[in-house]
């Protein structure tokens, strides 16, 4: 028998299905496209044009983001996850821990972006998103305040996601990783 079902629909015992393996790669490569814009726009000049379209390309991604975590949350609720693979407690723990706030924080992150930008009076330009709120600086800027704050927890909290699924792929010999990369998935 095969644990390599790769269904959109549902879970299997041992593994996502595709639909939500999607989800995951392509929160993560966006979130790799995130960081890499704003790390490269933020060394330009204020008046480099390219500046203005990074910030674009960063808040339409951001957007993009949020919307691909609520959907991840939503396809979870709804279809569940594959039990963990038996590790010892405190493995667990950290596992349940680091996934709910792995979770909760590509939430807040780019909830905070596009609230900062919509309390700042514009749109998301890239997405056709018109400003939707009256400025208000005092909000945008608490949502400004959060935002780093956010990043930072989030780099902390992927670190210690991609760590925990390396140690069991190559401490563990586990099937745990094979779940988000299926070439990598166990063969019964």
């Amino acid at each position: 028998m095969t644990t390599t079902t790769f269904e959109s629909t549902g879970k299997s015992p041992s593994t996502y299905g595709g639909f939500a393996v999607a989800l995951h790669w392509l929160i993560f490569f966006a979130v790799i496209a995130l960081f890499a814009s704003m790390n490269y726009a933020q060394g330009l000049e204020k008046a480099d044009p390219l500046r203005g379209t990074l910030y674009n390309w960063h808040k339409a991604i951001g957007t993009v983001v949020l919307g691909l975590a609520v959907l991840r949350v939503l396809w979870i609720r709804i279809h569940g996850a594959p039990d963990l693979v038996p590790s010892p407690r405190i493995t667990e723990v950290i596992a349940r821990i680091s996934h709910g706030l792995l979770y909760l924080l590509l939430i807040a992150l780019p909830a905070t972006g596009v609230g900062m930008t919509l309390f700042s009076g514009r749109g998301i330009d890239l997405l056709g998103i018109p400003p939707l709120l009256e400025a208000n600086k005092a909000v945008a800027g608490a949502l400004h305040a959060a935002h780093g704050p956010l990043f930072l927890a989030t780099v902390i909290v992927v670190f210690i996601h991609v760590i925990g699924a390396l140690w069991h792929q190559y401490g563990r010999h586990d099937a745990t990783l094979g779940r988000m990369v299926p070439w990598l998935r166990v063969k019964e």
